[in-house]
């Protein structure tokens, strides 16, 4: 997703008109910081500073012991990584909370030598990329599924046994998915974007999950002698 730079409009002239802003915030969008930084398309490291200084609490919700991101946070996280370095971080905390009012954002600060700057943030570019993103990000999680009854709970495409992590590592690796297809004949395009997507929402840490079988005691066991050569 290439996301289009924000619009900052300096003012000129006091009879400047503020469009309408079609911001959204509907809170059943709710994504994990890793997920953010895929969808918002900006370094995980972008998101972590963010949801630590900068984001309005009313756009973070804490479930399961970690920070989730609703849509509107997203928009933040990616305006946030286009704004220029020289923005103070007050001021950036200033706007995001500006953003609740649905319209563009009007600031005016001054620097260490008594500058005054003044601009309107108009997010709407960056709005629209964030729900395209986020809409291409959930049908890509729709055709993945964790049933605990099908290779022991790992992600897996649906209607399939085919890990996504398999796939996902091989094509990190720089295989296509042309390639992949010869070897595994239900992969499609599709499901190969939907596993790079989800490798990159899901990177590993630590030491591999156990499998579920682990620690169980066989179903059976068999003998076979050894054969001489």
């Amino acid at each position: 997703m290439l996301y289009p730079r924000f619009e900052i409009y300096c003012l000129s002239a006091r009879e400047y008109l503020l469009p309408e802003c079609m911001m959204t915030d509907p809170s059943e969008n709710l994504l994990t910081q890793s997920e953010a930084s895929v969808v918002a398309s900006v370094p995980i490291k972008a998101v972590y500073k963010a949801v630590a200084e900068r984001l309005p609490k009313s756009s973070l919700v804490r479930r399961s012991g970690q920070t989730m991101l609703k849509l509107r946070a997203l928009i933040c996280v990616r305006l946030d990584y286009d704004l220029p370095k020289s923005v103070p971080v007050k001021v950036r905390r200033f706007v995001y909370e500006k953003l609740d009012a649905d319209r563009p954002v009007l600031i005016e600060y001054s620097d260490s030598n008594s500058q005054i700057f003044r601009y309107v943030i108009d997010p709407r570019p960056t709005s629209e990329a964030v729900h395209e993103s986020l809409r291409q990000y959930s049908a890509a999680m729709d055709l993945i599924v964790e049933d605990p009854d099908v290779q022991g709970g790992v992600a897996t495409f649906k209607g399939t046994r085919l890990p996504v992590e398999v796939i996902g590592t091989l094509l990190q690796q720089g295989i296509s998915w042309q390639e992949l297809s010869e070897d595994y004949p239900s992969l499609t395009r599709e499901r190969a974007e939907a596993a790079q997507f989800y490798m990159r929402a899901n990177p590993r840490r630590g030491r591999p999950r156990k499998p579920s079988w682990h620690g169980t005691n066989p179903l059976s066991v068999h003998s076979y002698p050894r054969l001489k050569v």
